[in-house]
């Protein structure tokens, strides 16, 4: 990597930027512009020699073909295929490409590192402070692939490198999107009840068309799916998690008195009582720990 690309500017600084980045970051969806697709660490001979890096190494990478559709759910990596071929016939197999955990190479470590020091004067914030376990994704996917219907729990920067989509953001928090259950049971861990996608529910969603230096932020457990345009694309997620999450932990303890048989108060209607349960939840695993850790041989 040129000295150049490290030394470079990646978000734009201006008033207006960082106006919309202070006041709307890990609450609304917004759009915005970056020059990441200009580094040369996002160029197809550095990704196809990172791809084969991350074939070679235990959980760098995730891919699965096939048709799919907003409502369907991932189907897993197929059988009898490597990633390396999967990357070379991409313009035609209709799949999708994670190259994960990017930043635990040294290059893009500190790339990130750059990033987060832009953005933490964008958003006013302290990143490492407020957020942890900063993870980037490189995407690598088929012309008209579709990404199903999701939620994440990190607040997540998506940018836009080579070629286009159009990225569908629902209102997390409007719970005739997203239930309260089915957020109870994300939180938890529990997969047999994911956030369904609603389709007389998509005029609500905001639609964010992206192509090389754009890109679009999204809070933490925002439904969204994604559709590709006519080429190969490629993108960069930039997830970040919350080092305290009040209402991920008030819906655990919900999560957990509702198979009780009690029916508890939903995040958000009474600040104290979600303070209660989040204190509650954080006391309950700090002695899981102690006790796992106890229980070690030595």
């Amino acid at each position: 990597m040129t000295v150049a690309a490290m030394s470079s500017c990646y978000f734009p600084c201006d008033l207006s930027s960082r106006e919309t980045f202070q006041t709307a970051f890990d609450r609304k969806p917004f759009p915005f512009f970056h020059s990441v697709h200009e580094s040369d660490l996002f160029t197809w001979p550095i990704l196809s020699k990172l791809a084969a890096r991350a074939e070679a190494k235990s959980g760098g990478y995730y891919f699965e073909s096939g048709n799919t559709a907003p409502g369907e759910k991932w189907r897993g990596v197929p059988d009898g295929k490597s990633l390396l071929d999967v990357l070379e016939h991409i313009g035609e197999s209709n799949s999708l490409v994670m190259l994960k955990r990017v930043q635990e190479y040294e290059e893009y470590a500190a790339f990130l590192k750059t990033c987060i020091g832009e953005l933490n004067q964008l958003c006013s914030i302290d990143l490492k402070r407020s957020y942890r376990d900063p993870v980037m994704t490189i995407l690598i996917t088929s012309p008209g692939r579709v990404t199903p219907y999701h939620i994440d729990g990190e607040a997540n920067f998506l940018l836009q490198i080579q070629g286009s989509k159009t990225v569908h953001i629902f209102n997390g928090d409007d719970s005739e999107v997203l239930t309260d259950i089915e957020l109870e049971k994300f939180w938890s861990g529990d997969d047999t009840k994911s956030p369904r996608y609603r389709e007389h529910l998509q005029g609500k969603a905001w639609q964010f068309h992206l192509s090389p230096g754009t890109g679009v932020s999204n809070p933490v457990t925002f439904p969204h799916w994604v559709e590709n345009g006519s080429s190969v694309s490629v993108s960069l997620s930039m997830n970040f998690k919350r080092v305290v999450d009040t209402a991920a932990d008030a819906y655990r303890i919900n999560n957990a008195l509702r198979k009780a048989g009690i029916h508890p108060r939903r995040p958000g209607d009474s600040p104290t009582m979600d303070g209660i349960k989040s204190g509650s939840y954080r006391a309950v695993r700090s002695l899981k720990r102690l006790v796992k850790r106890w229980s070690s041989p030595l």
